[in-house]
């Protein structure tokens, strides 16, 4: 004997609820109980149905019940609730000091407002050699070294000097050769064009102050032969490597990089020192607003084909009140928020649409608008089959009301479309 039991177990392990639902549509146990004696309150109150559950119709009923949950789930999203911070966006009151920009996931220790002063940037160490005559030769023909340590690792570049190299060529050929190997370091020429001289500057890759050591890379001439460092002067320090020095709500930090993080939630670029405190703020990102907005329309949008289209069941023109009811109640708060309705009750929304606004009109604790929303997609979707033509079989017994146990297993389908 097949257990259907087994069947379905191995199609939700198989079949997972889509991630952008997972939240909304997941219940706990008592709400799942909760369901249950609503959907076993209605058919005590009502009329025993006979219809026809064609494919057509099927498809019919599937479809107001998803474009509902979609609805609620789009609505829910737009209230904010739990998750209002991941709406926001992070300003900067000066970008050309520094920018901030938030996680996906934002910690609700993150506070809503810094003052972030910046004392110093961190910065590389930098290397810039003797000024030599571009157009002559500083060295005899033959073999010379170069041995740079940096970090632990220690590195030794060769080179052939011939007599027709003259000292621009030689600084360039040993910079080529630095840049090729990638050892943490660039390699460039400064030239000065009034005396026609030039110089090899190294700048390090790394910046900030390495744990164990003052500097970045430095030179070591104890081991290697015909070693270059003093002709070519690399050895003078230009500029030392430093942290980064700020303060953060009057409290001293210092960093090894230019950009740090608070609280895995939100990442600061130091740009430049600044003369006075720069203000960093959570504000509302108008762009997740617009995205879950067009999201929402998209969903209310569906539910309206629906209606529309009907699928020549009578019942679509009280789905069609239903959903349009919505709107009638509340237009001028849609109107002032930039949401439209035209006049085949689709929603649009204007390009001055207000942020500020379509969050006031969801907001959670607050909002008619998004309660009418939850009340009327909670019908939907516990109960589709409201809006398909039927015929009365018998009335309900109105003196004892005796729940009939085998109605809630036309909604059985409906209830876990989502997991096979």
């Amino acid at each position: 004997m097949l257990n259907l039991s087994n069947v379905y177990h191995y199609y939700s392990g198989q079949m997972a609820i889509p991630k952008e639902n997972f939240r909304s549509n997941s219940h706990k146990k008592d709400e799942l109980k909760s369901i249950y004696q609503n959907i076993v309150k209605q058919n005590q109150h009502s009329p025993f149905y006979k219809f026809t559950f064609s494919n057509v119709v099927q498809t019919y009923a599937i479809g107001i019940k998803e474009a509902a949950m979609s609805l609620e789930n789009d609505s829910e999203s737009l209230s904010g609730g739990e998750d209002t911070r991941n709406e926001m966006k992070a300003v900067s009151s000066n970008e050309s000091i520094l920018y901030a920009g938030l996680h996906n996931q934002v910690s609700d220790d993150l506070p809503d407002k810094l003052s972030i002063e910046v004392n110093q940037l961190a910065t590389g160490q930098v290397n810039v050699g003797h000024y030599l005559p571009s157009g002559e030769s500083s060295f005899a023909p033959g073999n010379y070294s170069l041995g740079i340590a940096v970090g632990q690792n220690q590195y030794t570049f060769n080179l052939k000097i011939n007599a027709t190299d003259m000292n621009q060529q030689i600084q360039r050929n040993l910079a080529d050769s630095i840049n090729s190997n990638h050892i943490g370091i660039h390699a460039s020429i400064r030239n000065n064009r009034i005396d026609g001289t030039s110089a090899l500057v190294l700048r390090s890759d790394a910046i900030g102050l390495p744990e164990d050591d003052d500097l970045q890379f430095h030179f070591d001439e104890t081991y290697i032969d015909n070693d270059m460092t003093n002709a070519l002067g690399l050895d003078q320090i230009d500029t030392m490597p430093s942290n980064a020095q700020f303060y953060i709500n009057d409290v001293k930090h210092t960093s090894v990089s230019n950009r740090i993080s608070l609280n895995h939630s939100l990442d600061i670029d130091l740009l430049a020192a600044s003369d006075e405190p720069v203000t960093v703020y959570l504000a509302p990102d108008e762009d997740k607003i617009a995205d879950k907005l067009d999201n929402f329309l998209a969903s209310y949008n569906d539910l309206i084909d629906i209606a529309r289209n009907g699928f020549q069941q009578k019942g679509a023109s009280r789905l069609f009140h239903d959903i349009t009811g919505i709107t009638r109640r509340h237009q001028d708060a849609l109107t002032n928020a930039g949401i439209q309705t035209d006049t085949d009750g689709y929603l649009t929304r204007s390009e001055e649409t207000d942020p500020l606004q379509v969050k006031e009109l969801f907001d959670q604790d607050l909002s008619d608008f998004r309660s009418d929303i939850h009340r009327v997609t909670e019908k939907m979707i516990l109960n589709p089959l409201d809006y398909i033509d039927k015929v009365v079989v018998t009335y309900p017994n109105t003196t004892n009301n005796y729940p009939n146990p085998y109605l809630p297993s036309k909604y059985s389908g409906l209830l876990f479309n989502d997991y096979a």
